[in-house]
């Protein structure tokens, strides 16, 4: 018997997840599914995102010397995946949806958020599909917005 590739069992084993691999997908899924747990995760680190912007020039020296402004976003950069995260999984009742809502709205009053990141757009996106997939019927309400705090 001749073999015509003998390439192919080789790189079918290159594209085998690896133990790594799967560990990460095992701990992905599991949080997909756990929707409660992960709203607390994106309220705690945009506060973490808050605070260390609070004191931005503080260096952290046990951090690669990064200071308060570099880390708070690294922070906002975690709370946006949880974000998107939350968002992906369709809302399976009210209070699901509440949480989206308080995501967008949170977001949307950030100063600079909307330009940094479309992340909130994609929440509202998610919010009103879950909205009418509930039906629920959403409406934007004018805002007045003050000095460009989190309202």
């Amino acid at each position: 018997m001749t073999t015509i590739n003998d390439g192919a069992s080789q790189a079918e084993d290159e594209a085998r997840p690896t133990a790594g691999d799967l560990t990460r997908y095992a701990r992905a899924y599991q949080l997909s599914t756990e929707h409660a747990r992960m709203f607390p995760m994106w309220q705690a680190a945009l506060a973490h995102a808050l605070l260390l912007e609070h004191d931005g020039d503080a260096v952290h020296a046990d951090r690669g010397n990064l200071n308060g402004r570099q880390l708070a976003e690294g922070a906002r950069s975690m709370a946006r995946t949880f974000a998107l995260l939350i968002a992906e999984a369709p809302a399976r009742n009210e209070q699901e949806l509440e949480q989206k809502i308080e995501i967008y709205e949170t977001m949307n009053f950030l100063p600079g958020e909307m330009e940094r990141s479309r992340t909130a757009y994609m929440v509202e996106i998610a919010m009103h599909a879950d909205a009418s997939a509930l039906g629920i019927k959403l409406r934007k309400e004018p805002v007045a917005t003050g000095s460009g705090g989190v309202q």
